[in-house]
């Protein structure tokens, strides 16, 4: 079956963008990493880890690797 495109609604994309930087940042704490702390062990910066943990940024696949 070929892949078919479904468009994704803005308040929907921003809600999935929301509900990520919120588990990320539930996963962060729950390893009891602060963000500098975080950022140093992935070679980001902390203000790169505020950014998706807050919604303003999204993770590229090398940062999620």
């Amino acid at each position: 079956m070929p892949y078919r495109s479904v468009p994704i609604e803005p308040e929907t994309q921003a809600r999935e963008r929301k509900d990520l930087a919120e588990a990320l940042r539930g996963l962060r704490r729950a390893s009891g990493l602060s963000g500098e702390r975080l950022a140093l062990r992935c070679n980001m910066s902390q203000t790169k880890i505020s950014r998706i943990e807050t919604g303003r940024a999204l993770p590229t696949v090398i940062d999620v690797e």
